[in-house]
């Protein structure tokens, strides 16, 4: 219903077809000159609507009636959501600087709380009729100002050719003018709340787009979600336009992510205002301030505080039903993938595991440092790294949005060691996701950062590191602190349905609440609280599961193969099988590179001492003997059990063993 009477709306404009026109005929009397006051003098309530940006007449006008409504809008056409929420946000800020308290009188203060002062702004850039009705409560007189002026001090200061009409007291045109603004004010306004004005600290939530439900417009008292026509055409050349389009912040831009939009249609429901708001602070936080992405956790007495605000730890099951099947819908997307997808899902599952329980790791960690323990076991950075559009980075970006309802990348740039230390204490428990970073920037920060294993901080965060598959090998002392995960399965972007899923993704991520996520927290504290666990990744994949099956019973749903509890040590199982698959391909397809001597094995590249030291790096330490310039000499017996393989005196391969 509501699609249906915007689409009518957008094609035939709110006061009738869009090849007519409304023209009110009128007679000249006389032109007279008036100053200001004498147009509005005598007047106890206003009405305006019009489309200027300068606010400084306000105040005047507030002061000199008793009841003031103001409808502002735009001349020009706004083509996409960014710059909308960029024009509402400069709106709402003149008027803060304008109407701030401290500029104000009790008299206005009052006026703005009591609700004789309003403001509104228009949703659909549709109307550019600018009207002022004026009203004597107690004389009953009545004044229709309309024609070419704005409501700023520059039009009516008579130093620009402005040109006014005004109908005193014809009820002919009131009614015509009344109606009007009456519609544009029903069904095509936002309210700027008070709450807005009252503060010296601008807000996020108390734009007007994120306030629909305290607008007047019929949709909403008709509990339809608010409709923001964006039209998908130009903007008009003016020079608010250009400085708008130049200096829309980051914040605002990708918003798509986060809204849906068909046809330049955007349906913004609560949720998903909600979601929009916690994007934008996401997306505006800087080096040295995070308002948004932190997380504080006091494990003994199960509070949990996410941006400043405590989380309950009891979300309804129903919510929680809800997320379990959209998770399961997720993961079954990856059936779609070429490669061994079975083996991406179950590590994507893994990843997940740990992924979930990060908040929770320094706590672990700390304990275990507490008692002269190494903390390897409890890795606090996870790399993913495979082939391009293997699905890695909205993976991570599904599970922030599972756990925090949002997503909270970190720009690449900020990973840097002197950065970190920093970053990790404005995050306190909020991963810390570096996505798509580049061998350079790895090469030059990651190691120090990955080997400093001892912090002294009670809460810290874990840190995610996305790569792409030309990152081929990892040291030793990298791959033993950290959880490292590598796939080869990936989706072409050029087909159907990489564009479907990414559709799907898309919707399963506005539909995606964080009750799944708070239900696992409250029953991990629990946990917590009765023993220490010694393989994390066993522990959270348990209470995954355990939650998993539980839902899925409810609606006779069989949990796929994924879905199984796995530990650290199957991971540590399977961390070296990329190398272990290239040492084998090496040998299928080079098998000359390959000789026995005695009880060792010589790998030899020939004029290849890179390749040799590439692979060298990602080899573990007890299969090598040693290294000379382009060979590396290995224990027959280690490497043989390695590679489940056996190698005969040439060096050939004479068996391969699978499980």
């Amino acid at each position: 219903m509501a699609k249906k009477q915007v689409r009518s709306e957008a094609t035939t404009g709110l006061f009738g077809e869009t090849s007519r026109l409304h023209v009110v005929q009128a007679q000249f009397q006389t032109a007279q000159e008036y100053s200001f006051e004498d147009l509005f003098a005598g007047f106890t309530h206003c009405r305006a609507l019009t489309y200027s940006s300068s606010l400084s007449i306000i105040s005047h006008v507030g002061a000199m009636t008793q009841d003031m409504e103001v409808i502002f809008g735009r001349e020009d056409i706004l083509n996409d959501m960014s710059k909308f929420l960029y024009y509402q946000e400069l709106l709402v800020k003149e008027l803060m600087d304008i109407l701030k308290p401290t500029a104000l009188d009790d008299a206005m203060r009052q006026k703005i709380d009591s609700g004789a002062m309003r403001f509104f702004v228009v949703r659909e850039m549709i109307s550019h009729e600018k009207m002022f009705l004026l009203e004597n409560a107690e004389s009953s007189r009545k004044r229709i100002i309309t024609g070419s002026a704005n409501f700023s001090e520059r039009a009516f200061s008579g130093n620009q050719n402005e040109s006014y009409i005004v109908f005193d007291d014809d009820d002919g045109a009131w009614d015509f003018f009344s109606a009007k603004y009456e519609r544009v004010k029903a069904s095509s306004t936002m309210h700027i709340v008070k709450e807005a004005l009252a503060t010296d600290e601008f807000s996020l939530e108390n734009l007007p787009v994120f306030n629909a439900s305290q607008s007047p417009s019929v949709l909403e008292r008709e509990a339809i979600p608010p409709v923001i026509l964006v039209r998908d055409a130009p903007p008009q050349p003016t020079i608010i336009t250009k400085i708008i389009s130049q200096k829309t912040p980051r914040q605002y831009m990708d918003l798509n992510r986060i809204v849906a939009s068909e046809r330049g249609v955007m349906r913004l429901d609560r949720k998903v205002a909600l979601q929009a708001v916690q994007y934008i602070k996401s997306s505006s936080r800087t080096e040295t301030e995070n308002p948004t992405e932190y997380v504080s956790i006091d494990a003994p007495s199960g509070t949990v505080i996410v941006s400043g605000k405590q989380v309950s730890l009891e979300p309804e099951e129903s919510a929680v039903q809800r997320d379990v099947q959209l998770l399961l819908e997720y993961f079954d997307g990856f059936k779609h993938f070429r490669g061994n997808t079975m083996r991406l899902m179950r590590d994507y599952f893994t990843f997940m595991s740990w992924f979930y329980v990060s908040p929770i790791i320094c706590d672990i960690r700390n304990a275990a440092l507490a008692r002269n323990e190494e903390p390897f076991e409890y890795p606090i950075v996870g790399i993913l790294y495979g082939k391009s559009n293997c699905g890695k980075s909205q993976l991570i970006r599904t599970l922030l949005v599972s756990m925090f309802g949002q997503e909270g990348f970190l720009e690449k740039d900020w990973f840097t060691k002197s950065a970190i230390a920093g970053l990790r204490e404005q995050n306190k428990r909020y991963p810390m996701v570096f996505d798509d970073l580049d061998n350079t920037r790895f090469n030059s920060h990651a190691i120090a950062v990955i080997k400093d294993d001892y912090l002294a901080l009670k809460e810290y965060p874990a840190i995610v590191l996305s790569m792409n598959a030309d990152r081929d090998t990892f040291e030793t002392e990298v791959r033993k602190r950290c959880l490292i995960l590598y796939t080869d399965a990936s989706l072409p972007d050029h087909t159907g349905e990489s564009r479907d899923l990414a559709k799907q993704v898309k919707r399963i991520k506005r539909d995606l609440s964080t009750a799944l996520y708070r239900e696992y927290l409250r029953r991990v504290l629990d946990a917590l609280n009765e023993e220490k666990p010694q393989d994390i990744v066993g522990f959270s994949s348990g209470i995954l599961c355990e939650i998993f099956k539980e839902y899925a019973q409810r609606t006779g749903t069989e949990l796929p193969a994924w879905c199984a509890p796995t530990s650290i040590q199957q991971y540590s199982q399977q961390k070296h099988d990329k190398i272990k698959m290239e040492l084998l391909e090496l040998h299928k397809y080079n098998p000359d590179a390959w000789s026995v001597k005695g009880n060792k094995i010589v790998l030899r590249l020939d004029n290849d001492a890179h390749g040799i030291r590439r692979f060298a790096r990602d080899i573990p330490d007890y299969l090598v003997s040693s290294r000379r310039g382009d060979m590396i000499i290995f224990y027959k017996d280690y490497l043989e059990e390695f590679l489940e393989a056996s190698f005969g005196a040439q060096g050939l391969l004479q068996r391969l063993f699978r499980k």
